[in-house]
């Protein structure tokens, strides 16, 4: 892994290369065969100036790289963090004990049944179709990444007008791709009673179809 710049190069202090003790290096470069055009004191501090002031631009877009690299690292071990943090809010869809078999995995519920039957209302053949629970499913993850208020908007029949009023987005709603039960085919009304009835404890008390 590279080594982080510790020092800002924005606030080195710049160099005077006219100073005494400069005068080695100016000599040295006076005296160097491989730089005939340098050969008074003014051009030898030119050239050590815009050396040094190349080596400080490099050194700021090494901290600048280094800095995103730091960024970038730390919004990868963030998004670690978050993803196992969901994970642990995820509800099971079944809750297997070790050394215990189950006769069979439940089917997940759409929350707007859940709601509906805990009321003891009707709810749609539809709500206990694999087609809701593959919706539901999607509902729970969505839930666990987004979770804002948003405003509601009631008509009022009096003269008070309408209200407003704050509601969660991960508020139990009725599904808009629901299928009125006129319109579902026999095997799936059987498909859909079959799994209504094994959920009917989620009632106050038990509740009968006709």
């Amino acid at each position: 892994m590279a080594q982080h710049l510790e020092i800002d190069p924005s606030k080195i202090p710049a160099i005077d290369f006219t100073s005494d003790a400069y005068t080695f290096i100016r000599n040295a470069l006076i005296a160097d065969a491989g730089t005939p055009e340098i050969n008074t004191d003014e051009l030898t501090a030119l050239r050590l100036k815009a050396q040094w002031e190349a080596h400080i631009e490099r050194s700021k877009a090494d901290k600048a790289a280094d800095a995103e690299r730091l960024a970038a690292a730390e919004l990868q071990e963030k998004e670690k963090e978050l993803a196992k943090e969901a994970e642990k809010k995820r509800l099971p869809i079944y809750s297997f004990q070790k050394g215990v078999g189950v006769d069979s995995i439940p089917l997940q519920l759409h929350p707007y049944a859940k709601k509906m039957m805990s009321a003891r209302k009707y709810v749609p053949l539809w709500y206990f179709l694999p087609d809701a629970a593959s919706e539901a499913k999607e509902r729970s993850k969505d839930s666990l990444d987004t979770n804002h208020l948003q405003f509601a908007v009631e008509d009022s029949n009096d003269l008070s007008g309408s209200t407003v009023s704050l509601v969660g987005s991960h508020m139990v709603r009725a599904s808009p791709n629901a299928i009125p039960d006129s319109r579902l085919s026999w095997p799936q009304v059987m498909r859909a009673k079959s799994i209504f009835l094994n959920a009917l404890d989620l009632g106050p008390g038990r509740t009968t179809t006709s």
